[in-house]
C-alpha cells in the first residue's frame, strides 16, 4: 500500500480509504468485522464513516470492530455530521449544538474517546461559518477531534473558512472530501486547484460512480434488483446511458490489460493530481479483494490520454454533486437536494 501527505496535517494516508456505508446494512456484523481485518492487514489505515450512515449502525458495527485487540489506535479514524439524524429543528446542520451533541454521540456509538478527523458533511448556508468553527474548535480543544475537515463545499466556501480560521485562531480544515470519478470531473475546475493552493488534501468518493463503472448498470431506466438506484431518486440521477457507454469501454480496456474495469476506475483517480486517498465502499470481501487490486496498478501517460476522451477533463456526464444544490452546470431537470447522504 502506498502513503501519502494529507495536506496541511502532516498525516501520512493510505491511497484507499476503507468506506463503510455499507456496515450495519447490506453487510452485516461478521462480514463487516473481516473486511476491516483485512483492508488492514493490506495496509490501508483509514477508515471513512458519518453518523448518518444506516442511522448510526455503521458507526455502531466500526466501533465494535475497532475494540478488538487494539486495533482503534492502529488506524485513523473519521465521521462527518450535518445531515438530520431526528424530525427537530436542530438535529442537523452545523450550529454549535448540532455539531458538539453529534460529534460526542458518534464518539459513543465508536466505543472511542477521540476522532482522527471529523467532516462538516456540507456546508450549512444558514449558519455563520464563524459558530461552525468555534464548535470545531471547542471540539479540538476538549480532545474529542484532532483534526478538522469539510465535504462537498464549494472551493470559496472552504476558503473563506481557511480565512476564518487563520483571524480568529481557529483549527484549519486539513482537507476536502468531494465525488470524483471517470464520469464526474468537475473538481478538476474548482477544488484540485484550491486544495493545491491551499495545501489541502483530497479524499474522494463515489469511485466507481455509484456502480456505473462496475458495469452494474444495462440502461440509465433498467435498475436491477437491489441497486442503489432503486433505493433513492438522487441515486437513480445518476444513472445515464452516456455514462454507461463510457463504462463499457472501460471495461474493454480492463479486460486487454488483464485487469477488472472497477480496479482500473479507481486507479485512474490514485494517477490525478492532489488525489491524497480514494473511498472505497465495498460490501462484501469479494468486492474489497478487487479494489484493493487498484493500489498495484500503474498507467502510463497514454493510459490517462485515453481517459481523457472518453470524458474530457473538467466535464461530466453523470452528476454526482446533486446532494450538494450549490453546483449551476447541472443539466436541466436534474433536482439538487441537499438533505441526503451520498
Amino acid at each position: 500500500m502506498h502513503y501519502r501527505r494529507l495536506g496541511r496535517s502532516g498525516l501520512m494516508v493510505s491511497g484507499l480509504t476503507l468506506g463503510t456505508m455499507n456496515f450495519g446494512g447490506p453487510t452485516d456484523e461478521a462480514t463487516a468485522f473481516n473486511m476491516i481485518d483485512a483492508a488492514m492487514d493490506r495496509g490501508i489505515n483509514l477508515l471513512d464513516c458519518a453518523n448518518v450512515y444506516r442511522d448510526g449502525e455503521s458507526e455502531i458495527v466500526l466501533g465494535k470492530a475497532l475494540a478488538r485487540d487494539g486495533k482503534r489506535g492502529k488506524v485513523l479514524l473519521t465521521s462527518k455530521a450535518f445531515l438530520p439524524t431526528g424530525t427537530g429543528p436542530n438535529t442537523g446542520g452545523n450550529s454549535r449544538h448540532n455539531l458538539i451533541n453529534s460529534c460526542l454521540a458518534s464518539l459513543k456509538r465508536l466505543r472511542c474517546d477521540y476522532l482522527d478527523i471529523y467532516f462538516l458533511h456540507r456546508t450549512d448556508w444558514n449558519v455563520p461559518q464563524e459558530e461552525t468553527l468555534a464548535a470545531l474548535d471547542y471540539l479540538v480543544n476538549q480532545g474529542y477531534v484532532r483534526y478538522v475537515a469539510c465535504s462537498t463545499h464549494p472551493a470559496w466556501r472552504t476558503v473563506e473558512a481557511l480565512h476564518i480560521a487563520d483571524r480568529k485562531g481557529y483549527p484549519k480544515f486539513v482537507c476536502e472530501q468531494p465525488p470524483y470519478n471517470l464520469l464526474d470531473r468537475r473538481i478538476e475546475n474548482d477544488i484540485i486547484p484550491m486544495c493545491g493552493a491551499y495545501d489541502l488534501g483530497l479524499i474522494t468518493w463515489s469511485p466507481l460512480a455509484q456502480g456505473v463503472l462496475a458495469g452494474r448498470y444495462a440502461a440509465q431506466n433498467d435498475f436491477p434488483a437491489g441497486s442503489r438506484a432503486t433505493q433513492k431518486g438522487i441515486y437513480a440521477e445518476r444513472v445515464t446511458d452516456r455514462g454507461i457507454e463510457v463504462a463499457r469501454q472501460v471495461s474493454r480496456r480492463a479486460k486487454s490489460a488483464g485487469q477488472t474495469a472497477t480496479g482500473l476506475a479507481v486507479a485512474w483517480i490514485l494517477h490525478q493530481s492532489a488525489i491524497s486517498s480514494v473511498i472505497i465502499g465495498p460490501r462484501t470481501p469479494a468486492h474489497l479483494a478487487d479494489l484493493l487490486k487498484a493500489d498495484e496498478i500503474r498507467l502510463k501517460q497514454d493510459d490517462l490520454a485515453w481517459f481523457d476522451t472518453l470524458v474530457p477533463p473538467g466535464t461530466f456526464v453523470s452528476d454526482h454533486f446533486n446532494t450538494a444544490g450549490w453546483r449551476s452546470d447541472v443539466p436541466d431537470g436534474l433536482l439538487a437536494r441537499w438533505n441526503d447522504p451520498e
